[in-house]
């Protein structure tokens, strides 16, 4: 099995979140670690990936990053994503079931596209986390079947837009974890009643790596998204 991947600090990019780095310092940081994995993993058939800067997207930081970091350091630059807001937002049902509050963070899928494609080829976008609502979701909805939509339209967007992995916050803990952090239950987004599978692991199942462009004239409340089948072109 692959190590797992490095990541370095936790939302410090752009203005951060509490603190922040300024990319050229991250970048040089990233090939110092770079180098250091490259020596501890000498002679060895796996190596660890190095995935960052793990946060909030901005342009013109995320691409100094990349930049200073130079060809073949990152192996994914990652970003977090809580597009809903505030947990204890009173409106969070509305947000989810609005195709209009829904569409607004394809710039931000769109942007990181274009950077990684015109200053990072070598690297590819993930979500490293992303949670829906941010201060641990919200209680009665994002632990509720209603959330489902949010996140299942999150999978099927960031791939449209090259996302290669999308890492869910969380499996436990706060209101928006797959599992009840007291029962240990699985919550809606992780196991549907209604269908007896997971939201996740329906998409594990069924959705292959070829994601293909689709359009509808329909209602903008209809939200589609196709790919091939998994193991076939």
């Amino acid at each position: 099995m692959k190590p797992l991947s490095t990541v370095l600090g936790n939302e410090l990019s752009g203005n951060g979140v509490g603190a922040h780095v300024h990319a050229d310092r991250y970048g040089k940081d990233l090939i110092h670690l770079k180098k250091i994995i490259k020596e501890l993993y000498r002679g060895s058939q796996f190596e660890p990936s190095l995935v960052a800067p793990g946060g909030f997207f901005n342009q013109q930081w995320f691409t100094k990053l990349l930049q200073v970091s130079g060809s073949n350091v990152l192996d994914a630059i990652s970003h977090h994503i809580y597009n809903l807001g505030a947990g204890s937002d009173p409106k969070l049902v509305s947000k989810i079931l609005d195709p209009n509050h829904l569409n607004k963070v394809a710039n931000t899928f769109i942007n990181l596209a274009r950077t990684v494609q015109t200053h990072g080829p070598w690297s590819s976008a993930w979500v490293g986390e992303s949670g829906g609502a941010y201060n641990s979701g919200g209680p009665h909805v994002s632990d509720t079947f209603v959330n489902s939509f949010w996140y299942l339209d999150q999978l099927g967007m960031a791939s449209k837009y090259h996302t290669k992995v999308y890492c869910r916050q969380t499996l436990i803990g706060g209101n928006y974890g797959l599992l009840n952090a007291t029962t240990y239950v699985p919550n809606p987004d992780y196991y549907r009643q209604e269908i007896d599978i997971s939201s996740a692991l329906l998409w594990h199942r069924l959705m292959g790596k070829v994601v293909l462009a689709v359009g509808s004239d329909a209602s903008p409340f209809l939200r589609s998204y196709a790919h091939c089948s998994k193991g076939r072109v």
